[in-house]
């Protein structure tokens, strides 16, 4: 199959580290996010300390402002809520009012539509069980789609008039589906449960081909169910990644293929994504694969939780792996803007040059290689935006009056 010739990546020289710097105070100004510490260097990262974080939640939560932030000619808006637990109230009304601030769900969902939910759970149950003793925080806090997000988002979308819901994702054991209230908020929506490692309830898996792919896979399997669907919506935690840097929505996306097409021996890890081939390295084949799988699936909307969630990588299997916490929840009808907003969250400079920032061997504490900027080459598609000066980035907080406890 033919492809079309994409110019070369350059590694960033030290002569070009300046440009990859970014004013997350310009960028953060209204959200409070920046006062209060949590951001920190483009080319390192600095969470706010346990005192400044303790200091943080005793702060009055700002009302919605409706500010802008960019430089004044912004083409995407996403929406960032101060929220400081998983109570269901607060999760509902900062949920909601961030729908609101992007316009309301009326253009991507019609009476009747059929919407998929596509949850992050890397690993299995097993790793899961072990988190909470292990890190002092439980799976879905850390790492996986919280279930009150499901909830409330799943309960958003049926008020918009909804009508199938499916929920989905490529499981290692449905244990994780059960033992951590999945299935019984799939069942208070009334939606369906689909386990994208298996084709049911199709009779196969669809072959859908890439238009001039990035990489040398020139189709991927997928579950029917994507090309059924009116409305897609990736509900991932924002975390780092060993291999793309960052993981949000659009990383979402390598958990929507079967693992066991894409293992070299057995098993659903998908290990043949993280291969090298004549043109790119592993990683920056993996990125691409990224990209590619958001052509052929577009997300509507991006819902992404880091309220809680983790550093130094995307599981407990990662060295480094620890507990952060960033109070914040990012909403999206441009998934790349959304990333690009949690790669500033995270303290790095989503438009930084391949190999650089995120993207660096030195970003995270373990061994790997660095990779491309896929932002980068997603905006070069037309994708989306992933310049913070192009985006504009709506304070929606809601104080609800629910303060964390414990």
């Amino acid at each position: 199959m033919s492809k079309k010739s994409t110019p070369p990546f350059r590694p960033c020289q030290m002569a070009n580290q300046s440009k990859n710097n970014i004013s997350r105070r310009r960028f953060f100004g209204v959200t409070g996010l920046a006062a209060a510490g949590v951001l920190a260097g483009a080319c390192g990262k600095n969470p706010a300390s346990p005192d400044t974080k303790a200091a943080l939640l005793q702060q009055p939560v700002s009302p919605v402002s409706g500010s802008r932030i960019g430089s004044g000619s912004a083409s995407s808006k996403v929406a960032t809520a101060t929220v400081n637990n998983y109570n269901y109230q607060a999760l509902k009304e900062n949920i909601q009012a961030s729908f609101e601030a992007l316009g309301g769900l009326g253009d991507i969902i019609k009476p009747g539509d059929t919407v998929g939910f596509k949850l992050n759970m890397t690993g299995g149950a097993s790793t899961a069980r072990k988190t909470p003793r292990d890190h002092g925080e439980s799976a879905e806090e850390l790492y996986w789609t919280h279930p009150e997000i499901l909830k409330v988002v799943g309960e958003l979308v049926k008020d918009a008039g909804a009508g199938k819901i499916y929920v989905m994702e490529a499981n290692y054991d449905w244990e994780s589906v059960t033992d951590w209230g999945y299935e019984a908020v799939v069942n208070y929506l009334g939606a369906e449960y689909i386990d994208l490692n298996k084709a049911a309830p199709y009779g196969s898996f669809v072959e859908k081909q890439v238009p001039d792919p990035l990489t040398h896979w020139d189709f991927y399997y997928h579950n029917g169910v994507f090309y059924d669907l009116d409305c897609f919506i990736s509900l991932p935690k924002t975390k780092r990644h060993y291999g793309a840097g960052m993981t949000n929505a659009m990383k979402n996306m390598i958990g929507s293929v079967p693992g066991s097409k894409y293992a070299t021996s057995g098993g659903l890890t998908r290990t043949k994504f993280h291969q090298a081939d004549s043109k790119y390295a592993a990683t920056e084949n993996l990125v691409r694969t990224i990209v590619d799988l958001n052509r052929i699936r577009p997300i509507h909307l991006a819902v992404c939780d880091a309220i809680k969630t983790a550093d130094n990588g995307e599981g407990p299997w990662n060295d480094g792996f620890k507990p952060v916490t960033y109070n914040t929840l990012i909403t999206s009808k441009d998934p790349v803007a959304a990333d690009a907003v949690g790669t500033v969250l995270f303290g790095f400079d989503p438009t930084a040059t391949d190999k650089t920032g995120a993207f660096a061997v030195s970003s995270l504490p373990g061994n790997w290689d660095g990779t491309d900027n896929y932002l980068r080459i997603a905006d070069e598609l037309g994708m989306g935006t992933h310049d913070p000066a192009k985006i504009e980035v709506v304070d929606v907080t809601v104080n609800t009056g629910v303060v964390k406890r414990g």
